[in-house]
C-alpha cells in the first residue's frame, strides 16, 4: 500500500465520496487513479470549488474534501475560505506542495502555504514525512468537526503519494456535551415578564430549530433572528417570530429595550455593521448566551455564557421550562401588509413584488440561498419560511459564495428545491459556477434581481454621505447580458421584464429538472439602508 492508496482507504472509512477542486500539476499524483465510488467535482476556478464544498458541507453536516493547487490556487480561494471560516463549515482543504527534493531552491509553484492559510482556517499544517499523510488527514477531520466547526488546511508535497504506507488509523472523538448547569437560564426565564429569544446561525447549523420552537412555545416569548444570521434559526412564518434584529446599535436598542431578559442562542452578541456609538444591550436588560464557541462566549457582554452543544441545551431548556399561559399572536395583519406592498410594487417590477411571487409559489422543503445584498432585507421579510424550509447566506458578507454554494447544497440534498436569489453584481463574482451546475445537473433556480448597479453601496452613500449620490463612481454595472453568459455555459436562461412574465416564469421554472437562470429586471430605485 502506498500513501495514495492509504488515503483512499481513509476516505472510504470516513464516508468521503466527493473531492471538489480545480486540478493542477502538483495534485495529479494524488488524482491519477481515483477509485470507484469517489467523484471529482470539477469547478473552473478554485473559489468556485471551495464554495461548492462549503454548501455541500453545511447541507450534509459532514466534512467535505477540497483539493487546491499550490499558492496561486490557494490565493484564488482565500476569500471564500474566509467565508467558510465564518460559516463554520467543516472543510478539509488539501493543497499540493512542490516536490520536497528541490523545494530549497524555491521552484515554480512553491510557497509558504501554511502561512497563507493559517489566518482563514482553524488549523493549518504541512506534512513533513510521507507516512504522516493519513494521520494528518484524520486529525484534520476531527478538528474540522469539533465545535465550533470550521475549515482546516493540509499541505501535501507532490512526491509523497507513491511512498509506502501502513493502513490508515481512525478513532472516535467525543465532542462537548450540553453546557453545564443551565439553572441560571431557567431561573431568568421564569422570573422575566417579557423575555426574548434570539436565534442565530448556530441553531440552524446544529439542526436545533425544532428545539428552539419548543422552547419559544413553552414561553410564548418573542423570537428574533440574530443580526445578519447566515442560517435559519427559527421558522420565519411562526406567529412568535418578530423578524431579524438589525445590525446597528440604535435599532438594536430600540427593539430590545421592550424586554427584560434576552437569551441569545448560537450567535455572537451582536454582529454589527456599520458603526454607531453605544452599547450592545439596553441598560437594565439582562442577557445570557448559549454557544458552542468559547471565544464567542468570552467576548459576549452578558452576565452568563454557557458553552456546549446548542441542540442539547435547547432540548433541556424546553423540557425543564414550565409552560406559560398566553394567547398565540396572529400574523394576519402582517401578511395583508406584505400583500399590499407587493401589489403596489407590481407595476414598477419592484423587488417586493418579485419576492412575494416567489414566496407564493415556493415549494415545501425548499432551500433559499441569498446573495441579493441590496434586497436581502426584503427577501427575509417577504419570503417567510416554515420549519420544512432552510436558508443560507454568507456569514462573512463576501460576494461570490451563493451561486456555487447553492450547487453544493443541491448535491447534498438532491430531493429539495434550491433557489439562489442573487443580485446582478454578485453573479459576476462566480458566474463560472453555472458551468458546474450544468455538469452536475444541479437543478437550481438562479433568480437574479437585476438593478444594473451596486445598489447596496448607493444605499450606504444615501445614508452616510448625503448629497454625493450623483458623484460616486464605480457603482453602476451596465451592459451585462447574463442570459448569453448562462447559455454559453449550457444553462437555460431567460430575460424577464414584465410582471406577467414573472408570474408565469417563477412557478414554471421551480418545476424544472435542470439548472435555470431567470434574469429579472427590477426597479432600480435605491432602497433605504435600514
Amino acid at each position: 500500500m502506498n500513501i495514495r492508496e492509504a488515503t483512499f482507504e481513509w476516505m472510504r472509512a470516513r464516508g468521503i465520496r466527493h473531492i471538489f477542486g480545480n486540478p493542477g500539476s502538483t495534485e495529479l499524483p494524488f488524482l491519477v487513479s481515483l477509485p470507484d465510488g469517489v467523484r471529482y467535482v470539477l469547478a473552473l476556478q478554485e473559489s468556485i470549488a471551495l464554495a461548492m464544498a462549503d454548501g455541500y458541507a453545511q447541507a450534509s453536516g459532514k466534512p467535505t474534501l477540497i483539493n487546491l493547487h499550490v499558492a496561486p490556487g490557494l490565493g484564488n480561494a482565500m476569500g471564500v475560505l474566509f467565508t467558510a471560516l465564518k460559516n463554520r463549515s467543516p472543510l478539509i482543504v488539501t493543497c499540493g506542495q512542490q516536490d520536497t527534493r528541490h523545494i530549497f531552491h524555491e521552484p515554480l509553484l512553491s510557497g509558504d502555504l501554511v502561512s497563507m492559510a493559517r489566518p482563514v482556517t482553524k488549523w493549518a499544517y504541512e506534512v513533513k514525512h510521507a507516512t504522516d499523510v493519513p494521520d494528518a488527514l484524520e486529525q484534520a477531520y476531527h478538528i474540522a468537526m469539533t465545535p465550533p466547526r470550521g475549515p482546516v488546511f493540509v499541505s501535501i508535497p507532490m512526491n509523497f503519494w507513491d511512498a509506502p504506507a501502513e493502513r490508515p488509523r481512525t478513532k472516535e472523538l467525543h465532542t462537548p456535551h450540553a453546557p453545564q448547569d443551565l439553572t441560571p437560564v431557567l431561573d431568568a426565564l421564569a422570573s422575566a415578564q417579557k423575555p426574548a429569544l434570539v436565534c442565530g446561525a448556530g441553531v440552524g447549523g446544529a439542526n436545533a430549530v425544532p428545539e428552539a420552537v419548543a422552547l419559544a412555545e413553552k414561553l410564548g416569548c418573542t423570537v428574533y433572528h440574530a443580526p445578519l444570521n447566515s442560517r435559519m434559526g427559527f421558522p420565519t412564518n411562526h406567529p412568535l417570530y418578530e423578524g431579524m434584529l438589525l445590525p446597528a446599535t440604535p435599532r438594536l436598542m430600540q427593539t430590545l429595550v421592550q424586554h427584560d431578559f434576552v437569551l441569545v442562542v448560537g450567535a455572537p452578541v451582536f454582529l454589527l455593521y456599520p458603526y454607531f456609538p453605544g452599547g450592545l444591550l439596553p441598560s437594565g436588560v439582562r442577557a445570557m448566551l448559549i454557544t458552542d464557541d468559547p471565544v464567542e462566549a468570552a467576548r459576549a457582554p452578558v452576565e452568563c455564557a454557557f458553552v456546549g452543544d446548542t441542540k442539547l441545551a435547547l432540548m433541556e431548556l424546553a423540557e425543564r421550562t414550565p409552560p406559560r399561559d398566553y394567547k398565540m399572536p396572529s400574523r394576519a395583519v402582517d401578511e395583508a401588509r406584505r400583500r399590499s406592498e407587493a401589489t403596489r410594487a407590481r407595476g414598477k417590477m419592484g423587488a417586493f413584488f418579485v419576492l412575494h411571487t416567489l414566496a407564493r409559489h415556493l415549494p415545501e422543503n425548499a432551500v433559499i440561498v441569498d446573495e441579493a445584498v441590496s434586497s436581502s432585507l426584503c427577501l427575509r421579510e417577504f419570503v417567510r419560511l416554515g420549519a420544512s424550509h432552510d436558508y443560507y447566506t454568507s456569514a462573512s458578507g463576501g460576494l461570490g459564495w451563493a451561486m456555487p454554494a447553492s450547487i453544493g447544497i443541491k448535491m447534498a440534498q438532491p430531493d429539495r428545491p434550491v433557489v439562489c436569489v442573487i443580485g446582478d453584481g454578485s453573479v459576476m463574482y462566480s458566474v463560472q459556477a453555472l458551468w458546474s451546475a450544468r455538469e452536475e445537473n444541479a437543478a437550481v433556480l438562479f433568480l437574479v434581481l437585476n438593478n444594473g448597479a451596486y445598489n447596496i453601496l448607493k444605499s450606504f452613500t444615501m445614508a452616510f454621505y448625503p448629497g454625493n449620490e450623483g458623484r460616486m463612481q464605480g457603482l453602476d454595472v451596465p451592459h451585462l447580458n447574463l442570459v448569453q453568459l448562462a447559455q454559453g455555459m449550457g444553462v437555460a436562461a431567460e430575460h424577464v421584464t414584465t410582471p406577467e412574465a414573472v408570474e408565469e416564469a417563477i412557478p414554471r421554472v421551480l418545476q424544472s429538472s435542470q439548472p435555470t437562470l431567470l434574469d429579472v429586471q427590477i426597479d432600480p430605485t435605491v432602497p433605504s439602508l435600514f
